[in-house]
């Protein structure tokens, strides 16, 4: 097989199943996982791809996301374990930071009913939940963002310069070990960067599904979070490289 059928295949590889394993193709196209990664790294400088630890993903993902719907129906039994072991770290009084996202929204029954804590979040969805119980809920002001339920914008920014969290709790669409935290949308990346910027601490919420994976906004590198709860079912080097970095790493 000539190399440009080669890198062919790969690509309609990364467009069908989103992701290109270099240790996988290697075996598929019965030559080196060396002359994979030499491929894949080509198809990267024509913009074709994405290189990613292990291999790559297709250029389309980079902006894709799911639905909310989507996303909540995602890992619901790990998103209610990372949750839980996340509940660990708030305060009983003070403020927190909670952004949008389907991880993040699992904490809404741990923050009940706190009446000494003010939750400070750009969610519709956790307002809403929190709304009829005793703790201080204040809603960000911006455009609402529709496949997050959140709302997003210079709007939310401006307002959260008002506040000071002694942790912010965020979510992430993905954790790669060369490119850091990263989300679809750079108005949300600006939202979550701001909550970084001004807390305290930073704990990242993220199921096993959110790791190897990168997106066109970056909000995070490793040096700007503090804590990752995640399930037993992380990659293993994605959690070394975290643990390397200084990150903590709590697995649920």
């Amino acid at each position: 097989m000539l190399a440009e059928e080669r890198r062919l295949r790969l690509i309609e590889w990364s467009n069908k199943d989103g992701r290109i394993d270099a240790l996988d193709a290697s075996g598929k196209l019965n030559v080196a996982v060396e002359t994979v990664r030499r491929d894949l790294d080509i198809l990267q400088r024509r913009g074709l791809l994405r290189r990613v630890h292990g291999g790559a993903i297709s250029a389309s993902r980079l902006s894709h996301e799911f639905t909310f719907p989507e996303r909540k129906n995602r890992n619901p039994e790990q998103k209610a374990r990372i949750a839980q072991i996340a509940a660990q770290y708030l305060p009983e009084e003070g403020c927190v930071f909670v952004d949008g996202g389907t991880t993040t929204e699992f904490l809404a029954d741990s923050l009940r009913n706190k009446p000494q804590l003010m939750v400070v979040t750009n969610s519709l969805t956790l307002a809403s939940v929190l709304g009829e119980s005793s703790t201080q809920v204040y809603l960000l002001g911006g455009r609402i963002r529709p496949t997050t339920l959140s709302s997003i914008g210079s709007k939310t920014v401006e307002d959260l310069k008002s506040y000071r969290a002694q942790i912010a709790f965020l979510g992430t669409n993905g954790i790669d070990i060369n490119y850091g935290f990263s989300t679809v949308d750079p108005d949300e990346a600006a939202v979550k960067k701001t909550m970084i910027e001004h807390a305290n601490e930073t704990i990242v919420l993220a199921d096993n599904s959110k790791f190897g994976s990168s997106y066109s906004a970056l909000f995070a590198n490793f040096k700007n979070i503090d804590r990752v709860v995640t399930d037993v079912d992380a990659d293993r080097l994605h959690v070394e490289k975290l643990t390397a970095e200084g990150i903590e790493v709590d697995l649920a």
